[in-house]
């Protein structure tokens, strides 16, 4: 159904195709898959081709991915988004501790208090 949020809708249509046969061996067919759309996203980024649905197919392949993974992509996006939010209020945190504002700061600075930030979470994760 179209109405379906749509890394749901694409994961089903996907099932419904490999029910038919038509689908990848293995995982290494979706992530090479994966790999060669996200090149097709690079040359459309360069202005060969139409970035939004290059992204769209990278998209798909990855959800294809997710299901070879036994992987809920709906709940992988959330729990990556919920991450990301995370980690960004640390960098945040981090830089207002530093007596900085991040709209001061160059990318390099933010990145750098990323990495800090994601090498604090590893370790932690590590310890548990």
């Amino acid at each position: 159904a179209r109405s379906l949020p749509g890394l749901i809708r694409a994961e089903k249509v996907q099932h419904k195709a490999a029910k038919v046969g038509f689908d990848w061996d293995d995982l290494s067919g979706a992530l090479e898959k994966v790999r060669e759309e996200t090149e097709e996203v690079a040359r459309a980024a360069d202005g060969d081709g139409n970035l939004s649905e290059e992204l769209g197919d990278l998209l798909f392949a990855a959800v294809n991915v997710a299901r070879f993974a036994h992987t809920d992509p709906e709940q992988a996006i959330q729990d990556a988004t919920d991450k990301f939010v995370r980690r960004f209020s640390k960098v945040e945190q981090a830089a207002q501790k530093a007596g900085k504002s991040l709209t001061a700061m160059s990318l390099a600075e933010m990145d750098t208090l990323w990495d800090a930030v994601k090498a604090e979470e590893n370790e932690a994760e590590e310890h548990e």
